[in-house]
């Protein structure tokens, strides 16, 4: 064959190949995507059969959807020893949105919390048993917090971020995507612990929907994402209304506002 002709030939299937690849449906892993399935529900809505959506979580879930969407119960914490191992049974993800646990972070607990602080030096600032004991004494009745409880709740959010930041890390998705309350105490975590940064991107539930609190919430991503960033009057009863899992769901616009966003940069 002459030299003009297979070049010509590479290219044409150079070019095949991009357009199978550019055809491909991107997988996106939902990790946490097991309480109210927000990820899934909203994807759902707005981009049905755009994306292979694999929800992964810690509780026993069932899809009624046969295509295009996957449920896989796993433990995502760092103390899984294989949880490499078991996430490398589905497809490697394009984009990762993940909402680990927050309720260790938070900082609504006041001075029942037990992480208080960590700085650009490393160093933390973590309440010990004995605090416990006193802050006992003197908190009102209703206030009264267990050590034990708290240090199970620290470890479980140590752990799950850690995770979360080790499946990012190993898998190296294009875009990912982490969300937790904007006054949480992870994102010092990721940033002076883990070393881990990216763009904080701060919104508010109600700017998306007035049924949710305003619940001002960051997005952190690997990517700048222009999402809503005026306070809109919302929902006070929001937060004190249902179960955990309608308290810890995302407004499915804002998850479409975020996802189109992701589209467009991919």
């Amino acid at each position: 064959m002459p030299k003009i002709n297979k070049l010509a030939s590479q290219e044409r299937e150079r070019e095949r190949e991009s357009k199978r690849s550019s055809n491909k449906k991107k997988v996106i892993w939902a990790l946490y995507d097991d309480a109210f399935s927000s990820y899934k529900k909203a994807i759902k809505q707005y981009f049905d059969g755009k994306f292979d959506v694999y929800s992964i979580g810690i509780n026993d879930v069932k899809f009624k959807e046969k295509k295009n969407y996957f449920y896989k119960r796993t433990d995502l914490s760092l103390s899984n020893f294989s949880l490499i191992n078991q996430l490398n049974e589905l497809p490697k993800p394009d984009i990762i949105l993940a909402s680990p646990p927050c309720e260790s972070w938070s900082g609504a607990d006041c001075g029942g919390r037990m992480f208080r602080s960590i700085n650009e030096k490393g160093e933390w600032i973590v309440k010990n048993s004995k605090y416990y004991d006193e802050y006992n004494k003197k908190c009102h009745k209703v206030k009264t917090r267990h050590f034990l409880q708290k240090e199970i709740s620290r470890i479980v959010g140590e752990s799950t971020i850690g995770g979360t930041i080790r499946i990012i890390q190993h898998f190296k998705p294009k875009i990912w995507v982490i969300e937790n309350p904007k006054t949480s105490k992870t994102w010092d975590f990721q940033k002076y612990h883990w070393n881990f940064k990216g763009y904080e991107n701060s919104t508010y539930y109600s700017s998306y929907d007035s049924s949710f609190s305003a619940k001002p919430t960051i997005f952190k991503s690997n990517i700048r994402l222009n999402l809503k960033n005026k306070k809109i009057k919302g929902n006070k009863d929001h937060m004190a209304r249902g179960d955990y899992s309608k308290r810890s769901s995302i407004p499915e616009k804002l998850i479409k506002d975020m996802v189109t966003q992701i589209v467009h940069i991919l």
